[in-house]
């Protein structure tokens, strides 16, 4: 992979006061409820900005009533930023007193070089200038109000195959937002993909990517249609019953067919077992994407316990995809330990991060490669046994 995330900083995001985490190819994370596991996954959503674009700002992915709501403890003094070895993203207030907001969404490819292009621009004017190099709000600011400089390295990019994109955005206290500038990118795989299954969700839309559209998946028929191996599979899972899945092409919607002798009866695929779309939908996610970091909170939710180590099993087989995914499930954690461990290799893909609350903030730790292979070789319920692997307080 090219665009997995190797480092991974979140600071003054809801819960999140400051958490540092070296992420691997397929990353678990565990934890009690109301610990900010989907914080977590919320604040990586923000690199992926630029994947979606309605008027109210990322509310489909983000859960708040005001922007306010984003920021650690409400304190909007402090930037929200998520800090990832491929990527960037800011949210800042104004002002102290405003209510308005500027988002900036970047990758560290465009910002490293932006930041070359203004140190030698602004150093002719103002002899030994220089943007310090941790001082990302201020060259952000620069890179706001000189959109030229973006758009020459994009233009550049474009040629070479670059590792580029910049989405910038005001934002209003109730989450309406207005785009700064225009939407520049290279690379649209380098933007985090969140999923999160609906049910009752159109599937019949339009989209300029190949990929399932985040985060609901309005354009599964396409994916479905052009994807002929995981076509094959879904047909697959009707076919047990004896029913055929059925694609109009033209209207881009699906159905489930029965033929009984020369009778033939269609039915909407909305009418069939929630459990079904669901791992139908989760598969097109992985089968649609390469080279691409996808996001998933509790996939196993309402979902029969087979197909669950499905999902855990295709999840492993993505070799060229890196995986985040909050659960609760021992079948999918089980699952990925049996898939993963046994090959020397695979192993050191795998990462569980257990997520905990302290000192009214979330805070994670990595577990060692011994604890998880403890957690298979001994047959421990890592959701049972929890706090053997949660740090005490220091004055615990």
């Amino acid at each position: 992979m090219q665009n997995d995330i190797k480092t991974l900083r979140i600071q003054n995001f809801k819960s999140i006061k400051d958490v540092t985490m070296t992420p691997r190819r397929v990353n678990l994370i565990i934890g009690m409820p109301n610990v900010g596991k989907s914080n977590i996954l919320e604040a990586m959503s923000l690199l992926g900005a630029g994947l979606y674009d309605k008027k109210k700002f990322m509310d489909d992915v983000l859960r708040y009533e005001v922007i306010q709501n984003l920021f650690y403890d409400n304190d909007t003094s402090q930037p929200v930023i998520v800090n990832a070895s491929t990527c960037m993203a800011i949210i800042k207030a104004n002002d102290i007193y405003s209510e308005n907001y500027r988002s900036v969404h970047i990758s560290k490819d465009l910002l490293n070089r932006v930041q070359s292009i203004v140190d030698v621009e602004y150093s002719k004017k103002n002899p030994g200038f220089m943007i310090p190099v941790e001082d990302d709000i201020t060259l952000i600011n620069i890179i706001i109000d000189q959109e030229r400089y973006i758009s020459e390295i994009i233009k550049e990019d474009s040629m070479e195959g670059g590792k580029s994109f910049v989405k910038t955005l005001n934002i209003y206290s109730n989450g309406d937002s207005s785009q700064v500038g225009n939407f520049y990118y290279t690379n649209v795989n380098m933007m985090p993909k969140s999923y999160n299954y609906i049910r009752g969700e159109s599937h019949d839309s339009r989209y300029q990517f190949n990929f399932l559209r985040p985060p609901h998946g309005s354009n599964l028929s396409n994916v479905v249609q052009r994807n002929q191996k995981l076509r094959k599979e879904v047909s697959s899972l009707f076919k047990v019953y004896g029913l055929n899945l059925v694609l109009r092409v033209s209207e881009r919607k699906f159905e489930i067919q029965k033929q009984v002798d020369d009778l033939v009866y269609n039915y909407p695929y909305s009418s069939i077992a929630d459990t079904l779309q669901r791992i139908i939908f989760y598969f097109a996610a992985i089968e649609s994407n390469d080279d691409s970091v996808i996001l998933l909170e509790e996939p196993e939710a309402h979902s029969y316990p087979m197909y669950v180590s499905m999902l855990g099993k295709r999840m492993v087989e993505s070799r060229n995809n890196q995986f985040f995914v909050a659960t609760h499930s021992p079948y999918l954690i089980t699952e990925v330990l049996e898939q993963m461990l046994p090959d020397e290799e695979q192993a050191k893909e795998l990462a569980i991060f257990v997520a905990y609350y302290e000192d009214y903030q979330t805070k994670v730790k990595q577990l060692s490669d011994e604890e998880v292979r403890a957690i298979r070789g001994d047959s421990v319920d890592v959701f049972y046994n929890m706090a053997r692997y949660i740090p005490r307080p220091a004055n615990g």
